[in-house]
């Protein structure tokens, strides 16, 4: 049980021994969540995208596959995720394709109207101030252009308390997807869909820059 809870203590802001478990449990288990994520969206060659809480780098790497002659962006805010995350994409990284920053989502170092795409999966529950990040993130999208959100932890009122041990550890809340929608509304996106995979507590919202 110790073990556990310095594994998922280490979701947050991976760091040391247990970050680096935590990051490779997360390129591992969040694969198959970030595919179905994927295909809800449309990327094509030369666009310019950016992963928001980029972790150990697996969907940076994706979204490489699919951007042909385009570039993409990560960002995290932990250096060990940074630096993981710079190796998991080195060749992508050698030919300029893939460029990896520490940054925090609630002052992103890039100009305005900078991507095609923003992608961020199982990464929100942790952003400071969650309206005033979508709206940063809305900052950097060009006019047209999509923010997809990806979830594992979806609230129900069939079992409320699904998700309770580690809202608790983690001091955060799993999202419910009217509450998704409401955000992004209040965000100024447009557009707004979500959906949900039967048979899972996953949830995904795409929504668009006018």
């Amino acid at each position: 049980m110790k073990k556990y809870h310095k594994l998922t203590e280490n979701a947050v802001k991976p760091t040391g021994f247990w970050g680096r478990l935590m990051i490779r449990s997360m390129n591992k288990g969040h694969h198959a969540l970030t595919d179905w994520g994927l295909s809800h969206i449309e990327i094509s060659n030369g666009f310019r995208a950016l992963d928001v809480g980029c972790g150990g780098g697996k969907t940076v790497a994706k979204l490489c596959d699919r951007v042909g002659s385009g570039k993409v962006f990560g960002i995290d805010y932990s250096p060990l995720c940074v630096k993981k995350s710079l190796t998991y994409n080195r060749k992508n990284v050698l030919c300029e394709k893939a460029d990896i920053r520490q940054a925090s989502v609630s002052a992103l170092p890039f100009e305005d109207d900078s991507f095609d795409v923003v992608t961020a999966v199982e990464t929100y529950y942790f952003w400071p101030d969650k309206l005033t990040d979508l709206k940063e993130i809305l900052r950097t999208l060009k006019h047209g252009g999509t923010l997809l959100l990806v979830f594992e932890m979806l609230q129900s009122e069939e079992d409320p308390d699904r998700w309770k041990a580690v809202e608790e550890r983690l001091h955060i809340r799993a999202v419910s997807e009217q509450e998704i929608r409401d955000m992004l509304q209040h965000a100024g996106y447009h557009s707004i869909q979500t959906d949900t995979k039967e048979g899972t507590s996953w949830l995904c919202a795409t929504a668009k820059k006018e």
